[in-house]
């Protein structure tokens, strides 16, 4: 009787342990501070890490952080702050669902949408908010669409044909 009553004290307080993390974690801010120098993070300097992506506010902070990545967690999740989940890249057609063929894209404001075909990329013009809504709910973050290359020539800088 006695050792029933410790087993089921032990799962009471094991299971008060399990509920106590749960809430400490869901009672964890969004990150707002790169977790090596302190400072106000840049979202486009990240490293994602085990699920997560954990942004810094420069390059080099990135660096240090891969060196250590859980001591950097750790030191996150004790200031309160939870790092984001690692978000899913695009497999399939926001149009038809079927898989991508990375041949087949429209940038859209400066992110690159993957199609299955040449039909898909119509339609999503036709509404491209509703598809990218679709893809947002679903998680999945696009792709930076490549910079145009210009070709900056300084004035005066002309060339002379000598025939």
């Amino acid at each position: 009787m006695k050792a029933q009553f410790i087993f089921t004290l032990t799962s009471a307080t094991a299971l008060v342990v399990a509920s106590l993390s749960l809430a400490a974690e869901s009672k964890m801010k969004p990150q707002e501070f790169c977790p090596v120098m302190g400072f106000a993070i840049n979202k486009e300097v990240y490293a994602d890490h085990g699920g997560k992506r954990v942004f810094f506010c420069c390059p080099n902070c990135e660096e240090k952080f891969k060196a250590d990545p859980e001591g950097y967690l750790n030191k996150m999740q004790e200031g309160g702050f939870a790092a984001a989940d690692t978000p899913k890249m695009q497999s399939d057609c926001p149009v038809k669902g079927g898989k991508i063929n990375r041949e087949v894209f429209f940038d859209h404001e400066g992110k690159r949408v993957y199609f299955c075909c040449a039909d898909c990329v119509a339609k999503f013009e036709s509404e491209p908010a509703k598809y990218l809504k679709k893809m947002e709910s679903q998680g999945i973050e696009l792709e930076k669409a490549p910079q145009p290359k210009h070709e900056i020539r300084e004035s005066g800088a002309e060339e002379h044909h000598h025939h």
